[in-house]
């Protein structure tokens, strides 16, 4: 693929020039895994006494960060009438998604044809993320001769989304300034962190990875 067939792409998306860099959040924007933490989640609160509400706590565990994911299995779990260690839950539902991400994955479509296109354009890109270290190393594991330069995971020690803390620090690591950056993301966390950033944001809930494939 040339290079230069990104830019039809970049002015779709509204970009008059190249970004400096492209930070990608994970879950539902590259990989679809709310299914995962969801199921996990469930399985972990009710194996352990807990009580799950269906119609209340499924947006408290999808992109969110992972002390509000803990809050909300602590919480369910007492519910329940147990005492929990909120952090002992949470590291048991991780475990359950890693060894989901090293049996195989599939990225969301479109996903692998625009990371290499930007990969072939030269322009750098980075992983940022809430989800825990061990995940995004599964992941990298699991993408063979991916394009990615750096990661910024809810391992890290900064505010997670929605503070942009985590999109300025994505920037940093890959040397670039955020202004320069182009974010795709999902969530409304997410996309509230990466807009808060100053970044120019696109969000694939309104535009698919896969409807892209036809500018580069």
């Amino acid at each position: 693929m040339v290079g230069g067939m990104v830019d039809a792409l970049l002015a779709h998306l509204g970009l008059s020039s190249r970004p400096q860099a492209i930070l990608w959040d994970m879950d539902e924007t590259l990989i679809d895994t709310e299914p995962e933490w969801l199921a996990a989640s469930i399985e972990v609160v009710e194996g352990n006494g807990g009580i799950w509400h269906p119609d209340e706590d499924p947006q408290k565990v999808l992109g969110v960060s992972s002390e509000e994911h803990v809050h909300t299995l602590a919480t369910a779990v007492v519910r329940g009438g147990v005492e929990a260690d909120g952090w002992e839950l949470f590291g048991k539902v991780v475990q359950h998604i890693e060894t989901h991400l090293r049996q195989g994955f599939t990225l969301i479509p479109g996903a692998q044809e625009i990371l290499d296109a930007f990969h072939s354009a030269g322009i750098p890109q980075a992983l940022v993320t809430a989800s825990p270290k061990p995940l995004v190393q599964a992941l990298f594991d699991g993408m063979a001769g991916h394009p990615l330069q750096a990661f910024v995971s809810g391992s890290d020690d900064v505010p997670g989304k929605p503070d942009p803390a985590p999109y300025l620090l994505g920037a940093e690591r890959i040397g670039v300034d955020i202004a320069q950056c182009l974010v795709f993301e999902d969530s409304v966390t997410g996309l509230a962190a990466a807009r808060a950033s100053g970044a120019t944001v696109v969000s694939v809930n309104d535009t698919p990875l896969s409807s892209l494939l036809g500018y580069i």
